[in-house]
């Protein structure tokens, strides 16, 4: 502010527009009103890390979406969105990097970023319903696996959906997520807890 007044405020003005904004989605999914998609995820997650000043790469298969039940389509939304919270929130990221394919059967969400901060005190991030955990349970009922690892500063949180009828059961509505207990609680190998 002190260097440049007239930029800082319009910086000031963008993210208070992006906090209406977001407050806005928030009231419509809990409403039911807005069904959270990946593509609409993937989207407002590039544009939100750019204005916090991370540079976002977006590598995606153009068809990537074919052989995906909307349901599933709408969990790895709320993987996306997650995600970018928890870059946020958790990190000071110069890059990050959205990852969605299909190969082999399975489709695969990989968000990653570098200057992850130091582990929280997970004593006060146990209850269920918040995060990366929640998620997880979500994405087991429809048999799919949500991991994330953290080595060095560098994070990673890993979604994978089978392409078949597996995904067809959506295991949920979309509350009680809340911020991610914390970027090395999660599993090294395998499925969340």
């Amino acid at each position: 502010m002190d260097t440049d007044p007239a930029r800082a405020a319009t910086e000031m003005r963008e993210v208070r527009q992006l906090a209406a904004d977001a407050l806005s989605d928030t009231r419509a999914v809990v409403q039911g009103y807005r069904r959270t998609t990946l593509d609409d995820e993937i989207t407002n997650a590039t544009g939100v890390l750019a204005t916090a000043g991370i540079d976002a790469r977006t590598l995606a298969q153009a068809t990537a979406a074919n052989g995906l039940a909307e349901p599933a389509r709408h969990l790895l939304g709320l993987v996306m969105r997650e995600a970018t919270t928890n870059v946020l929130r958790h990190s000071r990221a110069r890059h990050a990097e959205v990852d969605y394919r299909v190969t082999g059967g399975l489709a695969r969400l990989r968000v990653s970023n570098d200057g992850a901060d130091q582990p929280l005190d997970t004593t006060r991030h146990t209850a269920r319903g918040t995060g990366l955990h929640s998620l997880g349970e979500r994405l087991r009922v429809a048999h799919a696996e949500l991991t994330w690892h953290r080595d060095g500063e560098h994070f990673a949180v890993t979604a994978l959906f089978p392409t078949g009828p597996a995904t067809e059961a959506d295991p949920g509505p979309d509350r009680g997520l809340g911020p991610d207990p914390g970027p090395d609680t999660g599993p090294r190998n395998g499925a969340a807890r």
